[in-house]
């Protein structure tokens, strides 16, 4: 957990669609025990991920100007520990499955599958990492 609020996980949300923003933010809004910071453009992803270090990482594979490889490396250089769940097109396959052989911990496709992304947050919840 995060050294700077104890009882909330640091999650970052790294999205520029707004209607995949607009489907996870629903369940996002279901998480209180998550204190969420977004990026919609890589400007700002690459700035947060330099300055703060999270729990979790929820990133686009693909953001104009950066890839979901390098928020997840970017992400791990602060906590090694951190959980990068990466969302991807069906298109983008092949990059969903390098990024999880470099160490994140699922995907999800678009649109969001909700029920999956769902599960994930309320494991990671129960989980100490």
């Amino acid at each position: 957990m995060n050294e700077d609020t104890p009882d909330k996980r640091q999650l970052l949300f790294i999205e520029e669609e707004g209607y995949v923003i607009e489907r996870i933010n629903k369940i996002l809004f279901d998480f209180p025990k998550f204190e969420i910071t977004y990026a919609e453009n890589s400007e700002t992803a690459r700035e947060i991920l330099e300055n703060k270090k999270f729990d979790v990482v929820l990133s686009d594979i693909y953001i104009r100007g950066l890839s979901g490889l390098e928020a997840l490396h970017k992400a791990k250089e602060k906590n090694s520990d951190v959980c990068v769940i990466i969302i991807t097109g069906a298109d983008s396959m092949e990059l969903a499955d390098k990024a999880l052989k470099e160490g994140a911990f699922d995907f999800i496709l678009k649109p969001p599958n909700l029920e999956k992304l769902s599960s994930i947050l309320k494991l990671l919840t129960m989980v100490k990492f």
